[in-house]
């Protein structure tokens, strides 16, 4: 008999970012452009790949959309499984990845104050996967 030790992930963080904005207005403008994002590359780029340039492709469109603070690497978050919805001056992200630095950048970029746990850590909390 073999026994096989060995280590896997599974993704299971319960990651939630809330962004806090000034206005409700800057919450609704930085989802429709996470929106935008998640549309626009879709196709435009593949998750795992490893890349450090951006495509003329995509370039071409973060020019269209005025995103400039992201980094090649961190464009396949967008693809990611996550899920964000708007309360008020909030944006309330949540997701079982890790990899959230995309995000981040974006809404400090916007002008919000971010808060970032995992629901594993603080199941009272208002917000995470199963609330």
């Amino acid at each position: 008999m073999k026994i096989w030790h060995g280590y896997g992930s599974e993704h299971s963080s319960n990651l939630v970012m809330i962004g806090h904005f000034k206005t409700a207005e800057d919450a609704e403008k930085t989802q429709k452009l996470i929106e935008q994002l998640t549309k626009g590359l879709d196709g435009k780029i593949d998750i795992g790949t490893s890349r450090d340039r951006f495509g003329d492709d995509v370039l071409d469109f973060l020019r269209e959309i005025n995103c400039y603070g992201l980094s090649p690497s961190e464009l396949e978050q967008f693809l990611y499984d996550i899920s964000t919805k708007v309360e008020g001056n909030k944006i309330i992200l949540t997701t079982e990845e890790s990899e959230v630095s995309a995000f981040f950048k974006l809404m400090l970029e916007k002008g919000a104050k971010v808060e970032l746990y995992s629901a594993h850590d603080y199941p009272e909390a208002e917000y995470g996967r199963g609330k």
